[in-house]
Formats: structure tokens, C-alpha cells, sequence
């Protein structure tokens, strides 16, 4: 059977409207103390409603972090290492213009510790920013030092979103890359191949 358009409008509404009322819940509270029949009072849709599209809250939040994950601007190809922070300045100029268009979003899971949301966004940032060294030490090492650096910025992040953006998209990209990434020596040339 083929859905029509407004069954899937209706869907898509539904969805929204949990996803909306999980994250205003996690303003303020934690995950575990949040019960599901809250949650569908506050979006106002049936428990049966919520069962037919997620067999718990931890599927709802996943499928938060999924659309915000999966809708990051994706990295570009290095195409001149003499242009190298011009080129990594862009690109976080890009990303954290993304983060300002979902700041509550972005605070609300940077800040809850019952999400996996950190670890999540450390591996596509890696796997979409970094190229992985041909030896285990330089391997280890490059881990270390960007999972370093993007810890260091999800921090400066979270103040720079609760501060309402003191800095520009640029300004603050610029920053993360002199105070992050370039005082611990990454990324290099070599790693965005």
C-alpha cells in the first residue's frame, strides 16, 4: 500500500512533534527522568502513537542525532596545502554556521550526558576531516590530538552558543583553528589527502 502525500505530511509531522517535545524535556532535565507518557503529553500524541514509530526515548534521541549528524556540510578536498587555513577556515566557517542554525539542538546534546552524541559527532568529524597515518604510533597519536582539539571546541562551542554568539561564524573559526588545532599540530596537509 502506497502512502499518500498527507499520511506522510501527518507522519513527518508526528515525528517532528516528539522530537520537538523530547529536546524541550531535555532542556532541563535528564533522559532517565523523563517517562514517555510525559513526552506524548507534551507533544500531544498517544503512547499507542509513539510505539508505532520508536520502542523507547533512546530510539527517539538517536534519531535526533541522526538528522542533525547526518545533515553536517560535508569537508572538501584539500586543493593547495600553501592555502591550507584558508581552506580549514572556510569549512569551519561552514560548520559553525550550521551549529548557530541548530544551536539549541547542539547545546541541549553537548550538555546531556545521556546522549552519544559527542562520540558520534568526534567520528564523522574525524572520518570526514582526517586521513588515517600508514603507522600505528603516527596513528594513535593523530587520534589523540584531534579527538583532543575537538573536545577543547565542543567546550568553547557550548559557551560560544550559551553566550548568543559573541564572535562571528569566521571570527570563531579562526579562533578554534589557532587555539586548537594549530597549537597541537593538526591538522596537517598530509592527514586531508
Amino acid at each position: 500500500m502506497i502512502k499518500s502525500d498527507s499520511e506522510s505530511r501527518r507522519s513527518k509531522m508526528t515525528r517532528r512533534l516528539m522530537k520537538d517535545a523530547l529536546m524541550e524535556l531535555m532542556e532541563n532535565r535528564a533522559l532517565a527522568s523523563i517517562s514517555i507518557t510525559e513526552l506524548c503529553g507534551r507533544a500531544d500524541v498517544n503512547r499507542s502513537t509513539f510505539y508505532s514509530y520508536y520502542s523507547d526515548l533512546l530510539q527517539l534521541l538517536k534519531e535526533i542525532e541522526d538528522d542533525i549528524i547526518g545533515q553536517l556540510p560535508e569537508a572538501k578536498p584539500i586543493e593547495d596545502c600553501a592555502d591550507l587555513d584558508k581552506q580549514l577556515i572556510e569549512e569551519f566557517t561552514l560548520f559553525f554556521g550550521y551549529v548557530r542554525k541548530h544551536a539549541r539542538d547542539f547545546f541541549i546534546l553537548l550538555q546531556s550526558g545521556d546522549t552519544k552524541f559527542r562520540e558520534r559527532l568526534i567520528g564523522t568529524i574525524m572520518s570526514r576531516f582526517r586521513r588515517e597515518s600508514a603507522e600505528a604510533v603516527d596513528l594513535l597519536m593523530s587520534r589523540w590530538s584531534y579527538i583532543y582539539c575537538l573536545n577543547g571546541t565542543f567546550g568553547m562551542m557550548r559557551d560560544w552558543i550559551s553566550q548568543d554568539f559573541p564572535m562571528s561564524d569566521r571570527e570563531f573559526a579562526e579562533l578554534v583553528l589557532l587555539m586548537g588545532f594549530r597549537a597541537s599540530g593538526f591538522p596537517k596537509c598530509s592527514d586531508r589527502r
